[in-house]
This record gives C-alpha cells, structure tokens and sequence, in this order.
C-alpha cells in the first residue's frame, strides 16, 4: 500500500526489517507486498556486514516458488555487487565466499528446513532415521 506521493506506507517498518540486525524477526504479509525482496536485503545485510557466512544462514518461507526467487535474487545481487569492482577487502571475500556457498545454503520452505533438521538429529526427536 502507498501513502501520498506514491511512497510505501510501512518503509519505516521495511527499513527496520531489512537492517535491523540485531533482532529476530518473523516476517508476514501478503502475497506481492514485497517479502522476498526485504529478506533479500536482509541477507545480504547480514554477509555485507560480516555478520555470519551465507552457510550460517537460515532463510525460511512457505511456499518452493519463493526459496527459488530468493535464491535466484541473492545470486543475481551478489555476482552484481562483485561486477562493479566497488566492493573491496574483507567484504568483497565475503560475498565471493558467498557466491561458492549459496547452493548449499539453507534457502528453504519451512517443511524442508524441518525435515532436514530431523534426518541431521533423527535420534533426539525420536523419530526413526528412515522416516519419510
């Protein structure tokens, strides 16, 4: 939803979501209210700022379409961000780094996160290690 002058009613909000790093959020809204873009922008706050490598990060939504836009969106700004030759140092290792990891990361609906969790630790859920 836009306020006057065409500018988004929440961007406050948005701005505190994507940067706000120091906290956990839980993000919900609609379909098409930009979702995928804020977690985005949060992720690759998080690798910018050195926080934890793409590896250490768990991007969770409901639906498979979504864990594949997310993924696509975070290669395409990473590989454009290290195009440009304006990120340097420490920074730029981490988004190379990355670059490598972001197939393996945990980019996922909700159901595959947990069902990954319970064949990594089948054992203390109690559930039979060959469970489908």
């Amino acid at each position: 939803m836009t306020g006057s002058g065409g500018s988004l009613v929440d961007i406050d909000e948005r701005r505190r979501a994507a940067g706000d790093l120091d906290s956990s959020l839980c993000l919900e809204a609609g379909a098409g209210t930009g979702k995928t873009t804020l977690l985005v922008d949060r992720f690759m706050a998080v690798l910018r700022e050195g926080r934890a490598p793409c590896a250490r990060i768990a991007a969770i939504t409901f639906t498979e379409k979504a864990a594949a836009e997310m993924k696509s969106r975070l290669r395409h700004e990473i590989a454009s961000l290290l195009s440009t030759g304006e990120v340097k140092g420490p920074e730029r290792e981490r988004l190379e780094a990355a670059e490598r990891e972001l197939e393996r990361a945990s980019i996922s609906t909700i159901h595959a996160f947990a069902a990954g969790l319970l064949r990594e630790y089948p054992i203390e859920a109690g559930v039979d290690p060959r469970f489908a």
